[in-house]
């Protein structure tokens, strides 16, 4: 049976006003500072040989390597300093080691998106320089941060709860919309472009009712380029696991042979 979800925010019938508002509910909570922001960047080169998954801006720094011309594949972990990455190619779920070890080092432009960088061998000549730039491109460029608030209980390990996501626009401070109504695991949340629309999304893990962080159940706040707001998706949290996302392909992997395309604002299950 073929399943098709609608997931672009434009046809929407709900208001963002049911989900989200921007009040001072963050009076009520108290503001929580160790919240990491995992953004996953997919990049393309320029002439779209290659395609990278990228995740940047925080204390371990990895991505995978897609050359899309020879079906290869190459996993990378690595370090980085201001701007500068260096990531080294490591082996990937128990594969045996390869004979030749890989290397990519570039700088990356966290405005815009794009990286030059230069992919290498450890043991031969291959050198090549790869201009990568956002695989899915948006219309405008946004510039967010964010804001934490919620619930904490010092007595209790494991009980806190994040309450209230502030999104602010980066290049006046201002607070663009406040993200509420919800309980979500407190230690990290995900910013990545859900519907490959070049707008990312806000994603948390629910702990809402008895779930845990175990049973993989999430919270989609779905950015509206037409309304500059954030938007719940109903459809999307009624599916459970953790959303892989492969863009070089379109496709939303949730785990347990939950694989959706992505086409045309539809989530199109594959059989």
């Amino acid at each position: 049976m073929n399943i098709k979800l609608l997931i672009s925010i434009s046809v929407f019938s709900f208001s963002s006003v049911a989900w989200s508002q921007e009040s001072t509910n963050s009076a009520k909570f108290e503001p929580l500072s160790n919240v990491r922001v995992s953004m996953q960047r997919m990049l393309r080169s320029v002439e779209g040989r290659y395609f990278l998954d990228l995740y940047a801006g925080i204390w371990n720094p990895h991505g995978t390597l897609y050359d899309l011309r020879d079906q290869n594949v190459v996993a990378f972990k690595g370090s980085q300093k201001a701007d500068q990455l260096h990531l080294k190619s490591v082996k990937v779920n128990g594969d045996s080691a390869s004979s030749e070890q890989y290397q990519l080092s570039g700088h990356l432009d966290a405005n815009t998106g794009n990286m030059a960088s230069t992919f290498s061998a450890l043991h031969s000549s291959l050198k090549t320089p790869i201009q990568f730039e956002p695989a899915f491109k948006a219309a405008e460029k946004l510039r967010f941060v964010f804001k934490f608030y919620g619930l904490k209980n010092i007595n209790l390990a494991g009980t806190d709860r994040l309450k209230q996501v502030d999104v602010i626009n980066k290049l006046d401070h201002k607070v663009v919309q406040s993200l509420t109504n919800f309980d979500a695991y407190p230690k990290s949340i995900g910013y990545m472009d859900i519907n490959f629309d070049g707008y990312y999304d806000v994603v948390l893990s629910d702990i809402s009712n008895t779930y845990k962080v175990e049973d993989k159940r999430f919270i989609y706040w779905m950015y509206n380029p037409k309304t500059g707001q954030f938007q719940r998706s109903p459809q999307l949290e009624n599916i459970v696991g953790f959303p892989s996302l492969h863009g070089e392909k379109k496709q939303i992997d949730f785990g347990n042979g939950q694989i959706y395309q992505v086409a045309d604002g539809l989530l199109n299950r594959l059989e």
